[in-house]
Parts: C-alpha cells; sequence; structure tokens
C-alpha cells in the first residue's frame, strides 16, 4: 500500500526532487528486511527474561542502550530503504554489496550493544557517584587495558557499515546514465556517498587514535569524545549541500 502510494506520487508529480524507482518490493529487500528484523531480536534476547523484582529492575536498565541501539539500526535500515526505492537495483553486484551489509548488520550488533550498556552503565556510574559500581565495570565487565580495543572493534564495524552504503551509493552514481538521472538526483546521489563516507571516518579515526601505543584511559576517552565530531561535522555538510541543492535544474 505504501509502495502504491509512492508509485502513484513519484509518477504524477514531477516537482518531486527525486523519481523513484523502485517501487516494486523485490526479494533482496525482502531479505534485507528479514534480517534488520532478525538484528533487531537479537538486541532483545541478548537480555535474559526477568523473573524476579529485582531482575526486572535490571532489565529496564537496559532500556537506553536498547533504544541507542535500535535508533541506529533504524538509521542504517532507512539509508537501505531510501537507496532501493530511489535506484530500484536488482543485479548480481549490488545483491553482492548489499550481502556484506547485512553481514556487517548481523556481526556487529552484539559489539553495539555490549558498547552502548558499558556506557550506560558507566555514565551512571559516575553521575551517582557509585565507585563500587565503576570498580565492578572495569574489573568484572571490562579491564581498562582492553577499552581501545573494544573501541576499535566498534570503530572499525560503523566505518565499514558506512563505507559499504557509500560503495552502493558510488554504483548509482556510475549508472547515472542508464538510470536517467536529472541534475538534481545525480547531486543527490553524490551527497549520500559523501555523507556515508563522513558518516564513516569519523568512526575510522577514532578506532586508529585508540590503535595508537598510548595510555588505555587516554585512548579510550579520547576515542569516546571523537565521535562528538558527528554533529558537528554533519550539520554543516547537510546546510551547505541544502543551499546547494535549491540552485540546481533539471
Amino acid at each position: 500500500m505504501v509502495r502504491s502510494a509512492l508509485k502513484e506520487k513519484s509518477l504524477n508529480n514531477p516537482d518531486d526532487q527525486f523519481r523513484f524507482r523502485g517501487v516494486d518490493n523485490t526479494r533482496v529487500e525482502a531479505l534485507s528486511d528479514g534480517v534488520f528484523a532478525i538484528a533487531t531480536a537479537l538486541l532483545v534476547i541478548s537480555s535474559s527474561i526477568p523473573e524476579t523484582y529485582t531482575e526486572l529492575l535490571h532489565f529496564l536498565k537496559d532500556l537506553v542502550p536498547f533504544a541507542l541501539c535500535m535508533a541506529l539500526l533504524m538509521l542504517i535500515w532507512y539509508q537501505h530503504y531510501v537507496f532501493f526505492i530511489r535506484y530500484g537495483f536488482k543485479d548480481a553486484t549490488i545483491v553482492a554489496v548489499n550481502t556484506l551489509l547485512l553481514f556487517l548488520i548481523l556481526f556487529y550488533i552484539y559489539p553495539l550493544k555490549f558498547l552502548m550498556q558499558l556506557l550506560y552503565d558507566m555514565f551512571s556510574a559516575m553521575f551517582t557517584q557509585n565507585q563500587e559500581a565503576f570498580r565492578h565495570i572495569f574489573t568484572e565487565v571490562i579491564r581498562m587495558d582492553n577499552t581501545p580495543q573494544l573501541m576499535v572493534i566498534y570503530g572499525f564495524g560503523a566505518a565499514s557499515i558506512f563505507f559499504t552504503l557509500a560503495v552502493m551509493y558510488l554504483i548509482a552514481y556510475k549508472r547515472a546514465d542508464s538510470l536517467a538521472l536529472t541534475n538534481k538526483e545525480k547531486f543527490m546521489t553524490k551527497v549520500s556517498m559523501r555523507a556515508n563516507v563522513l558518516m564513516g571516518v569519523i568512526p575510522l579515526v577514532s578506532c586508529l587514535f585508540c590503535l595508537l601505543p598510548i595510555d588505555p584511559n587516554t585512548a579510550f576517552t579520547v576515542g569516546g569524545f571523537i565521535y562528538w565530531l558527528y554533529p558537528a561535522v554533519m550539520m554543516p555538510f547537510g546546510i551547505r549541500n541544502k543551499k546547494l541543492l535549491s540552485k540546481i535544474s533539471n
């Protein structure tokens, strides 16, 4: 039903900035949606089912990390959805790259949940000044010496996912003529490709910084703060490209 409405809108409104070429759902997208659903399920089952009230309270502590993981997962899913509805690809090359993307998502869902849970517990202990909880985190959950490796695992995974999305948009841009992309559509395709490159560069920088032979505490702290570059980089990037898009004619 949604696809039918999008198809009617795309065909009947020539003023749309991007004509949808993939309004018919394909088996590639159906499989991908299934993988995203499995990833979501893995987030849920990674927490044990509470059997007592105390365990229920402990389970509720997973709400914030779960929400953060879901937000990141939905960000990737939405990009995936937009890509296929824009271009409608179903050839072997896209299937291969899409398979790599799905593999990365499934493989890194647990490291993502672990990191989000760790950060939530760590900041909760800091804000409540719970020294016992803080000691538990860095003795029972993870040693401080291992935190740079954790940031490397997460950073490499996040960078790989966004770079894979960038490759998909690069393929689309190279097929601009066969897709009959307009000037605006070409520009928007380039913007999407560059946006994913930027989204991947930031975790890669964090990953490379944490590989340096420096104090683990410093590596973990600075490696985490590097992610605050996202709003500083992506907001001006979005504003600038929105202005440039308004000046482009079809």
